[in-house]
């Protein structure tokens, strides 16, 4: 069974060489790829990307949506793994990945659940908060290190053409094709964007964009609030 880790970025060229090295150290099985979907970057992450990974794709656009739907179509993976460049996978991420799509009650989808890169008593709040909010709705967030079946992925449609919330459209199609599942290791998230807007304000922002999303507003106007 082979996985494709399809990772969208722009302007990570601190945190792709060590998202990269970190898949590489920790998944010694064959059958794997890393795809790379840029979207613009104005540093130097393309280029590092071109000799860290196995694939590099390169818009002319950003957009994390379009940018794992590129990867996804160029990859040979029976998995689709979605990576955001500042997330570390868990140290035996293959193997819960591979036992979990080897069962007999294989999922359409899963992710891990979500862990951030600070020790702080604030981030185990918000990350058991996140967890719970999972286990309610059903959808793991894009930092989860979503992954899909290649075949479910593509019957699903994939992700949309939107800004933000391509995960909650995709697996809206995907609960008719197979449950998802949250594995038992956790990944462990940067903190960046909290520690730049401040904590609770941010993870408060990110909980009332999920709740004007199931209230009906639509994915552009939403994206506005994410700046």
């Amino acid at each position: 069974m082979k996985i494709s880790v399809i990772i969208p970025v722009r302007d990570e060229e601190e945190n792709l060489p060590q998202a990269i090295s970190r898949i590489r150290l920790t998944a010694p099985r064959a059958g794997m790829e890393i795809i790379v979907a840029d979207g613009g970057s104005s540093d130097r992450t393309a280029e590092l990307a071109r000799s860290l990974a196995d694939e590099v794709i390169e818009l002319a656009q950003p957009g994390r949506a379009g940018q794992m739907q590129a990867g996804a179509q160029a990859a040979t993976g029976d998995i689709l793994l979605f990576l955001h460049a500042d997330t570390r996978l868990p140290w035996d991420w293959q193997s819960e990945l591979l036992e979990a799509w080897s069962s007999a009650d294989r999922p359409a989808a899963t992710a891990f659940r979500l862990g951030f890169d600070s020790p702080a008593r604030v981030y185990r709040l918000i990350a058991w908060a996140a967890n719970l909010r999972t286990s309610l709705t059903g959808v793991p967030h894009g930092d989860q290190a979503i992954a899909v079946a290649r075949d479910a992925f593509f019957r699903a449609g994939g992700f949309p053409p939107v800004p933000l919330m391509e995960e909650y459209l995709l697996f809206k199609k995907l609960r008719a094709l197979g449950p998802a599942r949250i594995l038992p290791g956790a990944v462990s998230t940067s903190v960046r964007r909290y520690e730049r807007n401040g904590p609770f304000r941010n993870a408060l922002r990110n909980a009332a964009i999920t709740l004007l999303f199931y209230l009906g507003v639509p994915p552009r106007s939403l994206a506005r609030l994410y700046r």
